[in-house]
């Protein structure tokens, strides 16, 4: 799965949670991980790693997390 069907899937199930992505930008650099984040309506940032994985900064999930469990990082606080 590429890197940007796999945030569109994580936008999906964001969607399905009730909460809106505003702004979605990856970073895809040959030298570096490859790196993104999504902007929710509530101002919430969701960033990603593809060394570290999903975190909002209070919790976190690993970097092939499902999108359910991605979208769980917001969904349940």
């Amino acid at each position: 799965m590429t890197v940007a069907r796999y945030f569109d899937e994580v936008v999906d199930q964001l969607t399905l949670a009730g909460i809106d992505v505003t702004t979605m930008d990856i970073d895809i650099s040959f030298a570096q991980p490859m790196r993104g984040q999504l902007l929710t309506d509530p101002g919430t940032v969701l960033r990603w790693r593809e060394d570290l994985g999903w975190s909002t900064g209070r919790r976190s999930t690993g970097p092939s997390a499902h999108p359910t469990q991605v979208a769980g990082l917001l969904a349940s606080g």
